[in-house]
């Protein structure tokens, strides 16, 4: 668990070494219901370079900033650092292969003003829409979880919104099944 300070440092320090992008996990959720600290980890779009091209801007950053250089599921890069005492972890992305985020979702995101720091973010409803075209089983599971917040009133999603997005991918009708199950 990383408070929302660690999150404005970490991106605020990645940015200044050229590092920069859009949140596309769960985190995007925590800051969309307004939360003050956040679990897992921030799974950061890189949109200002191709970050596989420049993986030595990050084992620089790790060298100065004490951090650990580690990979993702995929094989992108992930990394772990201590910032006040608290250990977050910025998994890195970028669309590749068989990973695709539309252009819509990234530059429609939100911006949040974390302590004089700007961090953008997916709206849930891209998040939403995301995990249902993965498909896999803990992404079900985050839209079993997320379904129940809708239903209970404590959290709100513009459907009309979902529909347009899952419209972009080309498994369409497969992901409005998933989601038809879960909101």
């Amino acid at each position: 668990m990383f408070s929302k300070r660690v999150l404005g440092r970490i991106i605020d320090t990645l940015r200044k070494v050229g590092v920069d992008g859009v949140v596309i996990g769960s985190t995007s959720v925590e800051l969309a219901t307004g939360r003050e600290s956040f679990e897992g980890d921030i799974d950061l779009l890189v949109t200002s370079m191709s970050i596989l091209a420049s993986y030595s801007v990050l084992e620089e950053f790790t060298r100065e900033y004490g951090c650990i250089l580690g990979s993702t599921w995929l094989g992108t890069p992930s990394m772990t650092c201590f910032i006040d005492g608290e250990e977050v972890t910025v998994d890195f992305f970028e669309n590749l292969h068989d990973f695709y985020i539309p252009s819509e979702v990234v530059d429609e995101a939100i911006s949040y003003d974390i302590l004089g720091t700007t961090v953008r973010a997916i709206r849930v409803e891209d998040y939403v829409v995301l995990k249902a075209v993965a498909g896999r089983d803990e992404d079900l599971e985050a839209l079993r979880k997320l379904g129940n917040l809708v239903k209970n009133r404590k959290l709100k999603l513009d459907r009309r919104l979902v529909e347009t997005r899952v419209e972009l991918f080309s498994d369409a009708r497969i992901v409005l099944r998933r989601l038809s199950e879960f909101l």
